[in-house]
């Protein structure tokens, strides 16, 4: 054999591990995306309730003295009549 023929068929040798290994590792590397993007979820859908927990009481409160301020408005509005 050729000193040239021993020399390309080395080189594609190492082309191809070296191929091989990229692409074990980008499936290793996709594999993990997909475990991390499935915990980000997780904590999203968690926060999400977090949230809502904490939303439906503040709503909740806000009503509360929309409903006294009105209220009270009202109240003064009869004797504010009474007067005039």
């Amino acid at each position: 054999m050729d000193i040239t023929q021993v020399f390309i068929i080395i080189s594609l040798s190492a082309i191809s591990i070296a191929i091989c290994l990229c692409t074990y590792y980008l499936i290793t590397l996709i594999k993990e995306l997909i475990k991390v993007t499935a915990e980000v979820t997780n904590i999203l859908d968690d926060a999400h309730e977090i949230t809502g927990s904490i939303a439906k009481p503040v709503a909740s409160f806000s009503e509360f003295v929309m409903g006294f301020k009105n209220g009270f408005q009202l109240f003064n509005n009869f004797f504010d009549k009474k007067e005039k």
